[in-house]
């Protein structure tokens, strides 16, 4: 304070006297702080906050500003704070990450949005039914990067899983769909991951996983087939059937082996290795013959039952298959032609001493003029299905390989089946010269004369003739024993037996007036008219036998009693 008194003012009031205090006053450290602490939460938001990032997806369904989370194995790395329709085909999402995910943002960083997905051989996605859809990451090292192009499916491989990704080259896709397990003597190894269209259209690439340490066994040698769940094949060997194990008859698979070569399995391949696929295991052998060279066939008659892929054999051995099957019409004729092309393998007909400059032409063109001809044959009795059978016919008129067309053509020969119509078209040709009409005129007249024969009196009395003298026989025979023992004397007797004789005879005789008359009326070719000349032939033996007899006994009577003499007999 001052020693000084204030001055005094009119109306007898002292006057204020201010007293400045001098440094910086305490009230000034509350905004202070208060700055400071800002500039502190600022910078801790800024240093620990992770970075903006944008995700361009086709189809944003599911997602939600401010609620769907990006995660990492279930651990939430950001959330989705916008999402702006920018083109009519994409759609950007805007997303916050934490800073523990920044270093992911790399340019090899995929995200792909998890939603329910039932297709092929995989069904995922179904916890977000309850939860609701999520965008997943699957970060890799790279370059850093904060705008990134969206997955519209999952990735097949992710960065943690232990292998090696190959390439499959097929003709069709057949059921190798991603999720499908790739086999190996049975166990699963690996999956397929994806599948594309070959850039020069000629079959599909298949992309496929092995899993550690399975992906050792890959060699340069290794041979991939697709495995079905039941393979029924019916061709010329008959029919076939296998079938897989459960899992695989429903979803398939593709299987692989790795033969031994000079007893060593070879260095594993590495990732990216292209192998090709095959149909079936029974097809493996078949790539060991890539090179074909055509050939043209001309067969006369029907090709039902040929069809293109046949096999072509020569005496029984597989070397080459029916590429093609065509029709060919001329305009002006009308003439129809069938000309059939066939590929041969010719590494599977080969020959010793053969110079090394002859083309598989020449070698062809060397076997047709020692005879080889081309011939259908059936392969199959069942199902009708037909072959190419090469084989030598050295019967046949000699002929040379001729350029008619685009390609050598082998002469041919009828198919068997062709010859055995032929032979019977012959046949029934020669059946239709047989005149069935007069030799079926002719037997009904002559079983008309039969049952006119056996019908008419005439045969009924030669049968009650032939009673008459069997009765007349039998009572001679019966009665002998009495003549001898009633007849006075030996000359009686053998009177009587002439008398009875000469009956019997003359009852022979009409009997055959009879038979002869009867077989005037039949037919004489008849079997009827045959047997009765044959009973007459009998009749007339036995009557000259009997009349025989009877002039013995008329001039040997003494016979009946002592026999005949033995100067005489």
């Amino acid at each position: 304070m001052s020693d000084e008194s204030p001055a005094p003012v009119a109306d007898g009031l002292p006057e204020a006297v201010v007293d400045r205090q001098r440094g910086i006053s305490i009230i000034w450290l509350i905004p202070l702080v208060a700055a400071l602490v800002g500039g502190w939460l600022a910078y801790k938001t800024i240093t620990e906050s992770g970075p903006t990032i944008t995700i361009t997806f086709e189809d944003a369904s599911g997602l939600e500003a401010g609620k769907t989370k990006i995660k990492y194995k279930s651990v939430t790395l950001g959330e989705v704070k916008k999402i702006e329709l920018k083109t009519l085909k994409s759609v950007t999402v805007t997303a916050k990450i934490a800073k523990s995910g920044e270093k992911f943002m790399t340019d090899k960083t995929r995200f792909w949005i998890v939603r329910p997905r039932i297709g092929g051989n995989q069904i995922s996605g179904l916890e977000t039914l309850v939860s609701g859809a999520y965008i997943s990451v699957d970060p890799r090292p790279g370059e850093k990067t904060l705008s990134f192009i969206g997955l519209e499916k999952p990735p097949g491989v992710l960065v943690d899983e232990q292998g090696a990704q190959f390439t499959l080259h097929a003709k069709e896709l057949g059921s190798s769909f991603p999720g499908t397990p790739i086999l190996h003597r049975g166990l699963k190894v690996g999956r397929v991951v994806d599948y594309k269209l070959a850039e020069d259209g000629d079959g599909v690439l298949i992309d496929i996983f092995i899993e550690a340490p399975y992906h050792k066994l890959v060699r340069k040698n290794s041979r991939f087939w697709q495995k079905s769940g039941i393979d029924v094949s019916y061709g010329t060997d008959g029919l076939e059937v296998n079938v897989a194990s459960l899992s695989t008859l429903i979803t398939g698979g593709i299987a692989f082996e790795t033969p031994m070569t000079a007893g060593e399995l070879g260095e594993p391949m590495k990732s990216g290795a292209v192998f090709q696929l095959f149909k079936n295991y029974n097809s493996i052998g078949e790539s060991r013959y890539v090179r074909t060279v055509p050939y043209l066939l001309h067969f006369d008659g029907s090709m039902h039952g040929l069809k293109e892929g046949a096999p072509v054999e020569f005496r029984g051995i597989k070397i080459g298959s029916v590429t093609s099957i065509e029709v060919l019409a001329n305009p002006v004729t009308l003439d129809l032609e069938i000309p059939v092309v066939i590929a041969m393998e010719p590494e599977r007909l080969t020959g010793t001493g053969i110079p090394a400059d002859m083309t598989p032409y020449d070698f062809a063109a060397l076997m047709v003029e020692r005879g080889m001809r081309a011939q259908l044959k059936t392969g199959n009795l069942l199902t009708g299905q037909l072959y190419v059978e090469l084989d030598f016919h050295p019967d046949l008129p000699r002929e040379t390989m001729v350029m008619t067309g685009r390609y050598p053509e082998i002469p041919t020969v009828p198919a068997t089946i062709d010859r055995l119509k032929d032979n019977a078209v012959e046949l029934l040709a020669e059946i239709r010269k047989v005149p069935f009409q007069r030799i079926g005129e002719e037997l009904t007249e002559t079983l008309a004369g039969a049952k006119k024969f056996a019908n008419s009196p005439e045969l009924l009395e030669v049968v009650h003739s032939m009673n008459t003298t069997l009765a007349e026989i039998h009572k001679l025979t019966r009665e002998d024993g009495a003549v001898s023992r009633s007849v006075g004397s030996v000359e009686a007797l053998a009177c009587h037996l002439d008398d009875r004789v000469a009956s019997l005879s003359a009852s022979i005789d009409k009997t055959l007036g009879v038979i002869r008359d009867a077989m005037a009326i039949a037919d004489p070719d008849s079997p009827a008219a045959v047997n009765l000349t044959t009973a007459l032939d009998e009749l007339s033996t036995a009557a000259r036998s009997i009349r025989g007899l009877a002039n013995y006994l008329e001039q040997h009577p003494e016979a009946l009693l002592q026999g005949k003499k033995r100067e005489e007999r």
